[in-house]
This record gives structure tokens, sequence and C-alpha cells, in this order.
């Protein structure tokens, strides 16, 4: 029996782009926000759990746009475990989405969002569409290793770009933290690092294309 086809995909907020966001405020508050698992949701929010890394522990007693405490689970002088209900723009696309959600690495930094997320291809364009509503182009999708190596995508690809990227997979290129480098994939490859840069460009965005506007 076939499995539910469940696809996996990254989302690179940047600070700029998340400027009227009210999490923006966060990366002035936490030095990491990182979310942990969803408990529940309704038309509130997300109820989640979170770990929050900081300076000075008494940011907790601040109230927050983007989510709000509702228990801390466990601290120390740097970290806590929290239960929050998370209600801004972004969390409620997810709130709303029954086939689509946030696992980790999901996480608030100084830089910005990292949203890692899984679901079905049509909840996941869903998403693209929804949060393009509230960031216009801001944002950047990036495929797993795990979707990047199906077939259905591996097959669009001529067979330079498939044997780039197979590789950049096998040693670690996607994983999170990356496991290697693009000269490490060019030298197992005896190519030139430019053109693992080139192949590796030229096939994300053959996929994301694909992985995004399929019916």
């Amino acid at each position: 029996m076939d499995s539910v086809d469940l696809r996996y995909m990254q989302i690179d907020i940047t600070l700029e782009s998340a400027r009227s966001l009210p999490g923006v405020n966060l990366t002035n508050d936490f030095n990491r926000v990182e979310f942990l698992s969803r408990m529940n949701a309704s038309e509130e929010g997300m109820h989640a759990l979170i770990r929050c890394d900081f300076n000075d522990a008494s940011i907790l007693e601040k109230e927050q746009e983007a989510f709000k405490i509702i228990k801390i689970l466990d601290q120390n002088d740097h970290s806590a475990l929290c239960e929050v209900l998370a209600s801004g723009p972004v969390s409620l696309i997810f709130a709303s989405l029954h086939h689509a959600w946030w696992v980790t690495p999901t996480f608030v930094h100084p830089e910005g969002m990292i949203m890692t997320l899984r679901g079905t291809r049509n909840a996941l364009r869903q998403v693209r569409e929804k949060l393009s509503t509230v960031l216009g182009d801001g944002f950047k999708l990036k495929l797993g290793a795990e979707s990047l190596h199906s077939p259905e995508f591996i097959e669009l690809l001529p067979e330079r770009q498939r044997t780039v990227l197979e590789k950049a997979i096998l040693l670690g290129y996607y994983d999170r933290p990356r496991r290697c480098t693009q000269r490490d994939i060019a030298d197992s490859l005896s190519i030139k690092q430019a053109t693992v840069s080139e192949h590796l460009q030229s096939a994300e965005a053959t996929i994301i294309h694909a992985f995004t506007t399929e019916p």
C-alpha cells in the first residue's frame, strides 16, 4: 500500500523582510527561540513548546506580541522551556492548516527565522501562497535532502546536475548542520567548486519550481 505523500521544506525569512511582524522583537530580546513541538491549534493561534535562550532571565516577564507564555516548565540562568500561545500572522497560518506543520529545526535567530516544514504537497503550496500575502517575496524556499532525493524530482534533472546533487546529499551538504562544503563535493568529483555551485543552484531552482507549481 502506498504511503501518504509527505514533503519536507525549509523557509528562510530574513530579518529585513520580517520588520512588520510582531515576532521581530524576539530577535532583540532573545539569543534564540526554538520551536520544539506543537500541542494544539485554534483560532487564537498555536499552542506550542518552545525553548528560549537569553542573557537575562527577566526578559521572560516582558509581554511579547508574537506569543504569550502560558507556563514556564523549566528554567536556568540562560534558557527556559515554555508552553506558549503563538498568535502572530505566521503562526496563525499554520494554526489554520491541518496538513502542514512545523518540525525541528524551526527557530528565530538574530538574522531572522528558519522554518522547517512537513506536510502534503498541496498544503505546502498553500503555505507558500499564504506567506506571500504576509511577506511578499521576502522569504526563500529550501528543500531538504528528503525532498531533493525524491525520484519524482531527481528525474527532472540533467545527468550532470543529478550527479552533483546526489553527491551533495550523500556527503551531508543539505543536513542541518551541514557536514560538508561545496569544496568537498568538488574534490570528491574532481571538478571545480564553481561548477558545483552552478549545478546545485540550477538543480534546486528546477526542483523548487516543480515542487511549488505542479498540480
